[in-house]
């Protein structure tokens, strides 16, 4: 039964790729990145209430996209987070617009990434650990990466000044 649940979330991921990578005109609507990133936050609480997660938006931060498909991208890499540090590790998102470009950003307090998943941590089917067994595809990432792709914009990594990984 679970390897049928896991293989259900395989064939849906996989799925949405498949839609990503056709060239197909997104249908696009004022989205509030703010208002998603907060209830990504709320999702991670509710999941780990133990956990600090910090949302940064000083104000509505609105772009035109598919809703739904940022809200997947920003909650996967907040999902992502929680997943890869250990209980009790800090989770700050924040939401800005810089320089008439708008950004998320996820920074997590753990132990960063090697050089070898900073240069593959988007590619389909990539995972870090490849003895971790679990619910994870390794699809999460490259979906966020075809998603920021869909909306004209991208996806960066880099491990974070004092520690941990931060995704924009």
């Amino acid at each position: 039964e679970e390897e049928s649940a896991r293989m259900k979330v395989l064939v849906e991921d996989l799925l949405l790729l498949a839609r990503l990578d056709e060239t197909r005109p997104v249908e696009r609507a004022p989205v509030d990145l703010a208002v998603l990133a907060a209830d990504a936050c709320s999702d991670a609480v509710a999941a780990d209430p133990g956990r600090p997660v910090t949302l940064d938006a000083s104000g509505p931060i609105i772009v035109f996209g598919d809703e739904d498909h940022l809200r997947q991208a920003i909650a996967n890499l907040v999902s992502n987070a929680l997943t890869h540090t250990v209980a009790g590790t800090p989770i700050e998102v924040s939401a800005a617009r810089t320089n008439g470009h708008a950004t998320v950003v996820v920074r997590d307090h753990g132990e960063g990434l090697d050089a070898e998943a900073l240069h593959h941590v988007f590619d389909r089917f990539w995972r870090a650990d490849r003895a971790r067994v679990g619910s994870g595809s390794g699809l999460g990432l490259s979906i966020v990466a075809a998603i920021a792709q869909e909306h004209g914009g991208d996806i960066s990594v880099a491990n974070a000044e004092g520690g941990g990984a931060r995704f924009e």
